[in-house]
């Protein structure tokens, strides 16, 4: 399945090797880092190359897309947004952007085509996603998109090495229909 988004100031691809050195240096930061689940710190090139054979099957599979965001301006690479089957046709969307970045609206902008995506492409019946307590921004994030906070639970952090409290949120298709038609 392809899909190559462009936004404004965005374009979203699967990501490559070629991504290898961008991803190392700015998911390998502690602060990006401490905001995943299953990412581990330091962060090197041998999980990279690991994670990407892992997505390039599960892309053939139809389980997990990750894109690449890339700024339209320069090709930077700055992030990435993915969305994972879970099952009973819930898909959960994740995202980080590069610390360089935060706070330009980025992860907004390429949320929104990975929803869409999820949604009209994939059928996806609900989305769900989550933050860290301590990552208010990423709520925000979350909140600007559409979704709704359903609760609260506490999930393993790889980087951290620990347990932390997670804020989760849920945007059904309905509620995205209703958002997209507004």
């Amino acid at each position: 399945m392809s899909f190559h988004p462009t936004t404004q100031r965005l374009i979203l691809r699967a990501p490559t090797m070629t991504d290898i050195g961008p991803v190392v240096r700015l998911i390998g930061e502690y602060d990006v880092a401490k905001n995943l689940q299953r990412v581990p710190h330091p962060y090197d090139e041998t999980a990279f190359r690991e994670f990407l054979a892992l997505n390039d099957q599960q892309r053939r599979d139809g389980t997990d897309f990750y894109f690449a965001i890339t700024r339209v301006m320069d090709g930077a690479l700055i992030g990435m947004c993915s969305v994972h089957a879970e099952e009973g046709g819930l898909w959960r969307l994740g995202y980080w952007i590069g610390k360089p970045y935060w706070g330009q609206g980025y992860a907004t902008e390429a949320a929104r085509p990975v929803m869409r995506f999820a949604f009209d492409d994939l059928g996806a019946e609900r989305l769900t996603a989550g933050w860290f307590d301590d990552n208010p921004a990423s709520g925000a994030v979350l909140h600007k998109v559409g979704f709704i906070v359903t609760g609260t639970t506490r999930v393993k952090s790889v980087a951290r090495g620990t347990e932390v409290l997670s804020n989760r949120v849920l945007l059904t298709r309905e509620q995205y229909m209703r958002k997209k038609a507004a």
